[in-house]
């Protein structure tokens, strides 16, 4: 007989307490996976709860990283416009530089065209232009009808033969200025003596039309074709005035002579009389 809790405990109780024992222990086993299905989801939630701070920081970063973006976007931004301003100095600065030598490089091309015109009037210098002189009036000695009529249309004091040997060379212009044929082409004298040429010139100006062997015609320089545009633009210009009741004349070779306020004013750009006539 056992005893047990102060009392005697039958054979048949004996057994219950070893059954008890025995089941005593079972009971310890089903509690064990019990409080390791709580462990494992504690560390689980811990787990879950690690990636979801894991999770919060990378997206933090994102955020913070998006932050930043715009604000190195606008440096960026601000960088490319401080560059291109100071391209577009340059290029200002560059512009005006270019104005200033297309200028310089004008003004020395009329510099030049002035000297060369000048040049080429000097080259003229003694030549005289014959014009309206019939052709059929040459009849193949061409230099002997020139000294005729500049002798007889003039008066001029030297003799025929003096003329005659005074003249370096004599032709008609190549091409005809108009599609008429009938209209003569003019007729290019050069001397040898300046004095001979500006004589016969002066006593052609007096009488402006000179006739002799039956036919008018006309003694002027031989000037270059952009002086005698000038001239010609100069015309014009003098014939407005003289209407507006203003004294204007023609200075040689291309100049225009205007009598303003009691004073002679002289313009060799004719453009800046267009001012006046306005």
């Amino acid at each position: 007989m056992r005893w047990q809790d102060g009392r005697p405990i039958e054979r048949q109780d004996e057994d219950v307490v070893q059954h008890h024992d025995e089941v005593a222990p079972t009971r310890s086993l089903r509690d064990e996976p019990l409080s390791n299905s709580i462990a494992g989801m504690i560390q689980d939630f811990a787990g879950e709860v690690r990636g979801g701070f894991e999770t919060l920081n990378t997206n933090q970063k994102e955020i913070r990283g998006l932050c930043e973006t715009p604000g190195q976007k606008l440096a960026d931004l601000a960088e490319r416009t401080a560059a291109l301003e100071c391209g577009v100095s340059d290029l200002r600065r560059a512009t005006e530089e270019n104005r200033e030598a297309i200028h310089q490089v004008k003004q020395g091309e009329e510099s030049l065209q002035v000297k060369l015109e000048t040049m080429e009037n000097r080259m003229r210098r003694n030549n005289l232009r014959l014009l309206k002189v019939l052709e059929k009036l040459e009849k193949g000695d061409l230099k002997g009808l020139v000294v005729r009529l500049i002798k007889q249309g003039t008066q001029i004091e030297e003799e025929e033969e003096v003329l005659l040997k005074d003249i370096q060379h004599v032709h008609r212009d190549p091409f005809r200025k108009t599609t008429n044929r009938d209209k003569p082409r003019n007729i290019l004298v050069c001397f040898h003596t300046y004095a001979i040429k500006e004589q016969l010139l002066s006593m052609a100006l007096k009488n402006k039309t000179v006739s002799a062997e039956g036919t008018d015609f006309d003694i002027r320089s031989d000037l270059s074709t952009t002086t005698l545009n000038r001239q010609w633009e100069i015309g014009k210009r003098i014939a407005v005035l003289k209407r507006l009741g203003a004294t204007a004349q023609l200075k040689f070779p291309a100049a225009l002579k205007v009598m303003a306020n009691n004073k002679m004013n002289v313009f060799r750009d004719i453009r800046e009389v267009d001012g006046l006539i306005k």
